[in-house]
């Protein structure tokens, strides 16, 4: 059954002041964010890593157990506009402080969060403490993991990430990530939803093919993303998929790259998933196929 749920990326623009962080001035932004948002019925909202950065010294960490301006902000935000929020926040838990990721259901309640787990040195020098890695919170707006910034760049959290099937990658950073990001989204076939410093953030395809990019002339980037998906190789598969076509004209969607050998299968009706249509017709999902294929080379080698 399709699972379509509507999403936006918030870039965040700020000019550090001569201490080099400014609380209000970044609250007095994310005021002006949920003023552009209000009413827009989005169903999940993220918001960049310059929110910590920029935000918060050492001493402002939050607790989720007394929440603060930042926290506070996000859990109303949820509520008014009955949404998922993902919150960059610097969080202070048992003596330590992290740079986190906090999710917020949309009664405004804690669904949980994810801790930067590979820091700069510039983190760890000032005190910040690594999380532990790769995790899911479960969410209306789907599965949903986390990676921040410098977290890009470290193999050994995708390898963690991959087997917990996340339907979403949720990305708050101060940097690009560039050709990683669709990575990333390719290895977990998953959504990418990054929110980045100043511009060029948005929401690439389990293909890492865009689907709205925030720019120059826009901090949001907001989208309608389907949920109910399946990927398949096209060996094996592809004769099958015209009768597929003819079966249910358009109710399936079957999205074939020229370029990458695989097919996204997406349910658009209310009567069967994609996952029902690759049982139907004895369709091979891509990670089986791979599996198959190297189990098949091991044998022979």
């Amino acid at each position: 059954m399709a699972r379509k749920i509507k999403v936006a990326s918030v870039s965040f623009s700020y000019t550090e002041d001569e201490e080099g962080q400014s609380q209000a001035g970044v609250l007095k932004q994310l005021a002006q964010n949920a003023d552009y948002l209000q009413g827009m019925g989005m169903d999940l909202i993220v918001f960049s890593e310059c929110v910590e950065a920029c935000g918060q010294t050492m001493d402002q960490a939050e607790s989720l157990d007394d929440f603060g301006p930042l926290l506070n902000f996000y859990s109303e935000l949820a509520r008014k506009e009955d949404s998922i929020i993902a919150g960059s926040s610097k969080i202070n838990c048992d003596g330590k402080v992290y740079n986190s990721i906090v999710y917020f259901d949309p009664d405004g309640k804690v669904l949980g969060r994810y801790d930067k787990s590979n820091l700069t040195m510039g983190e760890l020098e000032v005190g910040i403490s690594p999380g532990l890695g790769a995790g899911i919170v479960e969410t209306p707006a789907g599965r949903l993991a986390g990676a921040i910034c410098f977290d890009l760049n470290f193999t050994e959290l995708l390898d963690e990430m991959i087997p917990l099937k996340p339907d979403i990658i949720i990305f708050p950073s101060m940097y690009h990530g560039g050709l990683m990001q669709a990575q990333w989204a390719y290895q977990c076939r998953a959504f990418f939803v990054s929110s980045l410093y100043s511009e060029g953030g948005g929401i690439l395809d389990p293909f890492g093919r865009p689907v709205k990019l925030a720019d120059n002339y826009n901090r949001y980037a907001m989208a309608e993303i389907n949920l109910d998906r399946a990927i398949v190789h096209l060996d094996y598969n592809r004769d099958k998929f015209p009768d597929i076509i003819r079966k249910y004209q358009g109710k399936i969607i079957l999205d074939v790259p020229p370029n990458i050998g695989s097919a996204l299968i997406y349910s658009d009706c209310e009567e069967l998933s994609a996952m029902d249509v690759v049982n139907e017709f004895e369709l091979e999902l891509l990670d089986d196929y791979f599996a198959r294929a190297r189990a098949a080379n091991s044998k022979k080698r």
